[in-house]
């Protein structure tokens, strides 16, 4: 049986309900940024006094000189930051136009990150011994890299191919002592169009996360048509499994049943697809030790699987037949920019 994850995936390539895909959506982290940096700027002070543990003669002199460099540098960082936000802003389409700019100012800036530190550290040379010097240096890469690693974090790396995932849930629901109960996952998915491919019918979907995946839209996709660029992809995948002990008059044959309800033609592209399958299989060995219970599906193949423990598998016998009805239910829509 396909787990959630595999039926959103198989939703998606082999039928997208009149669905659409994927560019990556840009992160907003601007505000997160700023805090992060104003928070490490508030604490340079505090750290580079605790490291060096300056006289006052050296203090004297040694702060001045130091305001002057911060003020230096973070310019240079405010300018870094301020190409990152417009990096994550375009993406994953910079424009050409603006591309080649964008990679000049980077490492002019870079360039110019370097040069200022050395300069000072020169400046700081004469007024400290160079073991102090030396630590100050340490420090201050240290406090940078920490700023780096934030604003890293806010830059979209080049999608990577895989499968697309999403957030999901779970609730368990059981009668104590009667064997089976019910779980149900909801996932939710989150994805934009990258590229479309009309000819061939087939669109590629990018997550937030960076994950790219192309999938091919069946001819049910009446709306495929509406689908653009950069149109956000919501998918809500819910399943419900059922296990319960096969009764008097229950149906024990391999079924399956669906419903769709797509978006009329000329409507915005989205659909619901609800689909049901029943499985059947017989229990053909019981492990009281273990509290396992072995069943054979009616392909022939058998699976272990454990058995809550306050089930009585002295109540049980082999040749019971245990029903699975697996109901997947995917809600889709398209939200234009």
């Amino acid at each position: 049986m396909k787990t959630p994850c595999q039926f959103a995936c198989s939703l998606l390539i082999a039928t997208l309900l009149s669905l659409s895909p994927a560019r990556a959506e840009a992160p907003d982290d601007d505000a997160a940024l700023d805090v992060v940096r104003s928070a490490i700027k508030a604490d340079r002070q505090a750290v580079v006094t605790e490291s060096l543990r300056l006289t006052p003669a050296e203090a004297g002199k040694f702060w001045p000189l130091y305001h002057q460099y911060r003020a230096e540098m973070d310019t240079v960082g405010d300018g870094l930051l301020k190409l990152v936000k417009e990096y994550a802003g375009h993406y994953p389409s910079v424009p050409v136009e603006r591309a080649k700019p964008m990679l000049e100012e980077l490492l002019a800036l870079e360039k110019k990150q370097v040069a200022t530190r050395a300069k000072y550290l020169k400046k700081f040379g004469k007024i400290l011994p160079a073991d102090k010097n030396l630590r100050f240096a340490q420090v201050e890469n240290r406090l940078d890299l920490a700023v780096k690693a934030q604003v890293a974090a806010g830059i979209p790396l080049v999608p990577i191919e895989g499968r697309l995932t999403g957030e999901g849930t779970r609730a368990v629901v059981a009668v104590e002592g009667e064997p089976g109960g019910a779980v149900v996952q909801t996932y939710e998915l989150t994805a934009t169009v990258a590229a479309i491919d009309a000819a061939a019918r087939k669109v590629t979907l990018v997550s937030p996360d960076g994950i790219k995946q192309t999938v091919k839209v069946g001819p049910e996709a009446i709306n495929f048509d509406q689908i653009r660029v950069g149109d956000t992809l919501k998918v809500e995948v819910t399943e419900e499994l059922v296990v319960h002990l096969a009764g008097p008059g229950d149906a024990t044959d391999s079924a399956a049943a669906a419903v769709v309800a797509l978006a009329p033609k000329g409507a915005k592209p989205g659909g619901v697809l609800a689909e049901t399958t029943r499985v059947s299989a017989t229990v053909s060995a019981l492990d009281p030790q273990q509290h396992t219970a072995t069943l054979r599906f009616e392909d022939g193949t058998t699976q272990t699987f454990p058995v809550r423990r306050d089930v009585d598998l002295g109540q049980r016998q082999v040749g019971e037949k245990v029903i699975f009805r697996v109901t997947e239910r995917v809600a889709l829509r398209v939200e234009k920019p």
